[in-house]
């Protein structure tokens, strides 16, 4: 198991490595000077302008410092090359760059926003395998029943529907009718994550954009409770299991139960961590002040850093996760072993 996740985690620095060129790339190739992006609407001085170049990697610097300038008496561009070691080297020493737009450090922005996502996360992947597994395992045992008729029509509805769609239709129903029908007695918050968590009124703002946001991952996750449960009640040793008069809660619970979470582990797994990631459609659609708004944000306002540090956080987020979701597989079906050749 050790040599696994040594392994897994040696693999993470070429994946690491190419997301950091794409994204240096990216900044590269987009249109516009990031001075005049840092400036915004003041003109400089051409002494501070100097200064930010020089700050900011983009013109060659001696050992004080300061500009270097050619024969003609122009500044020397940085090569390309060199700005990306300046890049790789402030990252690995936890500096994301300075925001265009709010002139703080990226990573402070990341600090305060990061545990909204966290919260809203937390609450959307506790549905998704409440109802998700729930629903899945309902609709296998009770095969061409109601329910199963029910499972599958509302999954269905569900994985055609747009997250953002949804959000605005819980919005309309149970932020603005359900005010008009109770007359303002009962309603849903609409919009921002509220106040103090401690409070019962705040928890009320996570309802709505926590069923959004796992709204569509929670049809996926049943259809494959549903399918693979299906499967592992066919095998032979489930058929062994029935034989030997163990009751179907016996046969379910201990003994096709694990084998057919495996995939659903999996696929709740990554999708916890892009959830953690930021979800950017619905924290726009709820105004809700988490990663997802803010990198929408950025990338609007062209604050490159802010979009850079977001991007370089999610892709951190959804390696650690995947690699906790390898992990789990030993514990869900003994059979495997990692690192572990099998022996003639």
């Amino acid at each position: 198991m050790l040599k696994y996740i040594l392994k897994r985690i040696l693999q993470f620095i070429p994946v690491f490595i190419g997301v950091t060129v794409i994204l240096f790339a990216l900044t590269n190739i987009v249109p516009g000077d990031p001075i005049k992006l840092i400036a915004g609407e003041k003109s400089l001085a051409p002494e501070v302008e100097l200064q930010l170049r020089a700050a900011n990697h983009l013109i060659k610097v001696d050992d004080q410092g300061l500009p270097i300038f050619d024969e003609n008496g122009n500044t020397i561009p940085e090569s390309t090359v060199a700005q990306y070691g300046y890049y790789i080297s402030d990252l690995l020493h936890g500096d994301l760059g300075e925001s265009y737009q709010k002139k703080v450090p990226v990573l402070d922005i990341f600090k305060d926003k990061y545990p909204y996502t966290i919260r809203l996360a937390a609450v959307a992947i506790v549905i998704e395998i409440i109802v998700g597994i729930g629903a899945g395992m309902i609709s296998a045992i009770k095969r061409y029943s109601f329910w199963d008729v029910l499972v599958t029509l509302s999954t269905s509805i569900l994985v055609a529907m747009p997250a953002f769609w949804l959000g605005m239709l819980l919005q309309l129903f149970f932020g603005i009718k359900l005010k008009e029908w109770t007359g303002g007695g009962f309603y849903m918050p609409m919009s921002g994550a509220g106040g103090a968590v401690s409070e019962f009124q705040s928890w009320m703002h996570y309802i709505l954009p926590a069923i959004t946001l796992a709204s569509v991952s929670t049809a996926y996750a049943a259809r494959i409770m549903r399918s693979q449960l299906l499967e592992t009640l066919n095998m032979d040793y489930i058929r062994t299991a029935i034989a030997k008069g163990l009751n179907s809660r016996q046969v379910i619970l201990k003994h096709a139960l694990k084998n057919a979470l495996i995939p659903v582990v999996t696929y709740i797994g990554i999708d916890f961590g892009s959830m953690l990631s930021g979800a950017i459609l619905t924290e726009t659609v709820f105004n809700w002040p988490g990663i997802g708004y803010e990198i929408y944000r950025a990338i609007t306002m062209r604050d490159w850093p802010v979009v850079m540090g977001g991007v370089t956080l999610v892709v951190v987020v959804v390696l650690v996760i995947s690699l906790i979701v390898d992990i789990s597989y030993a514990f869900l079906d003994p059979r495997i072993r990692y690192g572990n050749k099998k022996e003639n």
